[in-house]
Order: structure tokens, then C-alpha cells, then sequence
């Protein structure tokens, strides 16, 4: 509606133009402005009005359908960007923020930190009990995560099963706080599906920060953390592993290598 009043107002403003054009005309005829409101009070006080409401009424009109438009391209723009079954960020967004937040952490120097979470076991839940199952699971998840995710923190599905926090200012350990957060909230998450069977499923987290490699990109950063996160699915699962500590591979090993095993 911020629009549509504005138009409205727009279109009184200039509703006086009509009776002060029409008597424009009339003073070119020779007749005398004074004179020619004091014999017509009644017309121009009836275009005055007449064309105050039609101006009012036609200038709200557009406005709304410039609202409408707005409110429709915003709704395009975030469906986009949202994952459609859990309604967090997606892997577009997630990256764009994730660029953005190198970027700036090249001008500023705060550190930047990234923590990847991946759902133990996930396709155990789908062989056992359905994809169906398998998606109330995912939903039950991105409500524990954003439960506990704080400001300024940016929450995405960016992979079947797999999570992605951001966590602009911190460093590693700032992450794995972060990340030991949502695995937590994950692991006290539960889910009932739709036979009354109740799930519970855990998660395995690795992090990666600017402040220890302060040289990466993102790609190289994303890499770190994914390679800290196949560690902690190595190490036994429902844990936390950092980057480049002794509970990972080097760092080197996570800007270098390739191939690595899928996650479950």
C-alpha cells in the first residue's frame, strides 16, 4: 500500500490543473479571471473535485499494481534463493553470501568462518521408512538449526542432507562452537513420522576459517571444511572436527586433494 497512497497523493496534487487550465483558456478569450470565478463558482468548484477524486482514485489504482509487482518479483526473487522443502537458503545463496563475506573480510580483515553439517546415516531413513520420511526428517532438522542460529549467522541446505552455516567474525573455534551448537540441536531433535514412529538422527560437522588460512578463497575454504567434516565421519560421526587440527588432515591436504568418499 506505500505506493498506492503515495500515487493517490500524487494524483490530488495535481488535480487543481484542470479547473486553473480551463480558466487559463477562458482568461486567452479576453474574459477576466475574477470575473470568470465569480460567475461559475459551481463549474469549477466541480472540476476542482471531479478531478480530485478521478486523479485520486486513478493514481491509488496504479500504485497498487505497483505494489502488487513489487510484491510478486520479491516473492520470485526468494523463491529463488530458498530451498523448497525445508525453506532454508539455498546453495545459490549460501555462495553469493559466502563471496560477499570474502569480500569483505578482504577490506575489513575480520576473520570469517564456515562450518559444513552433514546428517549421519541419512539413507538409512530413506530405505527404511521412504522418501517421505526422509523429507519430515529434513524439515524436523532446518527447525533445530535455525533455532539456535544467531544473528548474523547465514543457515542454508546446500546438498541432499547437507547444511552450511556461515559465520562472519569468528575463527575456528568460534566455529566449532557454532557448529557443536547446531549438531547438538540436531541431535535432540526428534521426529515423529506419520505411523507414530519416533526418529532421532545425528550429525557430523568440520570448519574451516580465514583466521588459520587467511590466504584460502572460498572455494579453498569450502574444500577445508568439507575435507574436516569427511574427517569427523572418519573419526566416528556425531562430532565436530576443524580444519588443519589434530583431528584432521593437513591444510595443504585440503586445498590439494581431490577425490574424496561420499558422505553418509
Amino acid at each position: 500500500m506505500k505506493r498506492a497512497g503515495a500515487r493517490a497523493l500524487q494524483g490530488m496534487a495535481m488535480a487543481p490543473g484542470a479547473p486553473l487550465g480551463w480558466l487559463l483558456i477562458r482568461s486567452m478569450s479576453g474574459a477576466s479571471p475574477a470575473a470568470e470565478l465569480a460567475a461559475e463558482p459551481g463549474l469549477y468548484l466541480y472540476m476542482a473535485f471531479g478531478t480530485l477524486v478521478i486523479f485520486a482514485l486513478f493514481g491509488f489504482i496504479l500504485g497498487d499494481r505497483e505494489d502488487r509487482l513489487e510484491r510478486s518479483n520479491r516473492a520470485l526473487e526468494d523463491l529463488a534463493i530458498t530451498d523448497g522443502l525445508t525453506g532454508l537458503r539455498n546453495r545459490r545463496y549460501f555462495q553469493a553470501r559466502l563471496d560477499e563475506e570474502q569480500a569483505e573480510r578482504r577490506r575489513t580483515g575480520v576473520p570469517l568462518a564456515l562450518a559444513i553439517i552433514d546428517l549421519d546415516y541419512f539413507k538409512r531413513v530413506n530405505d527404511q521408512h521412504g522418501h517421505v520420511a526422509g523429507d519430515d526428517v529434513l524439515v524436523n532438522v532446518a527447525r533445530a538449526i535455525s533455532s539456535v542460529t544467531r544473528q548474523g549467522e547465514t543457515e542454508a541446505r546446500v546438498g541432499g542432507e547437507e547444511f552450511a552455516l556461515l559465520l562472519p567474525g569468528s575463527d575456528a573455534e568460534a566455529g566449532r562452537d557454532a557448529a557443536e551448537r547446531v549438531r547438538s540441536a540436531i541431535a535432540a531433535a526428534e521426529t515423529r513420522l506419520r505411523d507414530g514412529t519416533v526418529l532421532r538422527i545425528t550429525a557430523s560437522a568440520g570448519v574451516a576459517s580465514t583466521a588459520e588460512m587467511p590466504d584460502a578463497t572460498s572455494a579453498e575454504l569450502y574444500r577445508a571444511a568439507d575435507r574436516a567434516l569427511y574427517d569427523a565421519k572418519a573419526a566416528g560421526r556425531n562430532r565436530t572436527v576443524v580444519a588443519g587440527s589434530h583431528a584432521s588432515t593437513k591444510y595443504q591436504d585440503a586445498l590439494t586433494g581431490t577425490s574424496e568418499a561420499e558422505h553418509e
